[in-house]
């Protein structure tokens, strides 16, 4: 058995050297190894004192509008009643003189102070001589009443429907001799009725109301 495993031992052993290259095995070259670039870490800033202390902001000094205002506006003269009054009249007196200068142009004469009303006397007489007379009373006549179409149910017991015709829902019933007005006749057969007592309104088939 020990020899067994010898030659085993033996056989691996030359086989491994024959797949290896036997003589011929050359041991690979080992390669350069490759530079890495170094990236170098960033210089750290230096904190002093003074760059700890903040710097105060100047701001602008905003003028309000009512100041600017008040310095662009000059300064207003203070009224004088005196020469209002004086620039007043001279006005008048200038409007006067316009008027005057119309007339002369004209051809006409200026009136007195009173006004002459004879003029209207013509024009006043025929509207005080007119009489209003009274309008006469016209009774008005009663409006004429008018007849319904009374007629009654002839059958034992039949539906009042929502429109003229079967597909229409039913809304009430009514039993022989119940009393209603017919509101309209479309001539289909079928007439629009209300119900006298329940003031109910639709359609029944006319075949089923007396005439």
């Amino acid at each position: 058995m020990s020899r067994f495993v010898m030659v085993s031992f033996l056989f691996m052993g030359w086989s491994f050297y024959e797949l290896s290259g036997g003589r011929d095995f050359v041991p690979p070259i080992k390669p350069d190894p490759i530079a890495v670039a170094k990236i170098e870490p960033a210089a750290k800033p230096q904190v002093t004192a003074a760059s700890l202390v903040t710097t105060p902001v100047r701001r602008p000094v905003l003028q309000t509008r009512t100041n600017r205002e008040a310095r662009a506006l000059p300064d207003r003269p203070v009224a004088d009643p005196n020469l209002r009054s004086e620039i007043a009249l001279a006005q008048i007196a200038a409007v006067g003189d316009a008027f005057k200068i119309e007339l002369g142009t004209n051809g006409l004469q200026p009136t007195s102070p009173g006004l002459q009303l004879a003029s209207l006397d013509g024009g006043l007489m025929p509207l005080a001589s007119d009489e209003v007379e009274p309008t006469a009373f016209i009774p008005l006549e009663p409006p004429a009443e008018t007849t319904e179409d009374l007629r009654i149910v002839t059958a034992t017991r039949v539906n009042m429907r929502d429109g003229p015709g079967t597909v229409y829902p039913v809304v009430t019933q009514l039993n022989r001799n119940a009393s209603v007005a017919v509101i309209d006749d479309n001539g289909t057969g079928w007439l629009k009725l209300r119900v006298v007592d329940s003031e109910q309104v639709g359609w029944i088939a006319a075949s089923l109301i007396s005439k």
